[in-house]
């Protein structure tokens, strides 16, 4: 009974990756190289809708970095163009470390999480605004997002998504007393401004490690970090969809074209129009502790 239990589970689950709202399976990963990658780590990252802007997580140490992981910027002159030399990115960056940038769907905004010392408790999320969405260096000091949203123990790999009703959604990963180690909780934007409670999201959380969601802007489509049993290696890239915001996500599956037998997370970013996957691995063959990687794919006709 047990194993067609799960037989049932992974055919929902194949469903939906065969579906994952019309797109083709995903490339191999493609590292980005430098100066994206350094002999360092790099990770946590998040891109702009017009695919010129790359904001990222990156270790380098002084002089180079601030506090040791710092928040920077990578532009380009088109999507066929090479990635330019990362720039830390202005008022964000503090002596404590800052992680896992993420554009609000307007982009007016960039969320990403830090220790700094007036949070409340390990890592908090934090808020940057800017008035002109193209302007990479007009962010003003961060904003904490208050104690409703963020709690005692690390919140962090956050990500924002509008929902069918017009709402801002924000999903991140916590290691609050939950279903697991770490877990995925999701919180909405109030008609005030700020974010209300966050609840679990309790279709993706197992009582293992389920961390630092990515949601493509729709909100159908999910990749996520975790350890659960069936992945490949350390920490693997698991999927769901669904048919609307208001419908549960579907049975994860294990993303096996882009897991490898070593270490796959970060806040993986997908681009606007879903075509892009960003995410960071420490995989052989790289040039640094962890590297940043691409894969594409391919838009269905109909």
């Amino acid at each position: 009974m047990k194993r067609a239990v799960v037989c049932v589970a992974l055919m929902l689950g194949l469903l939906a990756v065969a579906s994952a709202q019309h797109f083709t399976q995903w490339s191999a990963p493609v590292n980005l190289g430098p100066p994206i990658n350094s002999e360092y780590a790099d990770a946590c990252m998040s891109i702009s809708k017009n695919g010129l802007s790359l904001y990222y997580a990156a270790y380098r140490p002084a002089p180079a970095g601030v506090g040791s992981w710092d928040l920077y910027v990578s532009k380009r002159a088109s999507v066929n163009d090479s990635w330019g030399m990362p720039v830390l990115v202005p008022n964000v960056n503090s002596t404590s470390q800052e992680s896992c940038p993420a554009l609000s769907p307007d982009e007016h905004r960039l969320y990403f999480a830090s220790n700094r010392p007036d949070g409340c408790g390990g890592a908090d999320l934090y808020v940057s605004r800017r008035h002109d969405r193209k302007d990479d260096f007009g962010w003003q000091a961060p904003v904490h997002l208050g104690c409703v949203v963020n709690s005692p123990k690390n919140d962090n790999c956050e990500t924002l998504f509008e929902d069918e009703s017009g709402t801002e959604v924000l999903y991140f990963g916590s290691d609050r007393p939950g279903v697991g180690k770490r877990d995925i909780y999701a919180s909405r934007l109030g008609a005030d401004g700020t974010f209300g409670p966050p609840e679990p999201v309790a279709e993706l959380n197992t009582p293992d490690d389920d961390h630092c969601p990515a949601v493509r802007r729709d909100g159908l489509e999910i990749i996520f970090m975790s350890n659960r049993p069936g992945g490949l290696g350390q920490a693997d890239m698991w999927m769901a969809t669904r048919a609307s915001t208001k419908d549960p996500w579907s049975v994860p599956v294990n993303l096996t074209v882009l897991n490898s037998e070593y270490y796959e997370s970060g806040r993986m970013a997908f681009s606007f129009d879903g075509r892009q996957f960003y995410f960071y691995s420490n995989r052989l063959g790289g040039y640094g502790a962890q590297d940043v990687y691409v894969a594409t794919r391919e838009k269905l006709r109909h």
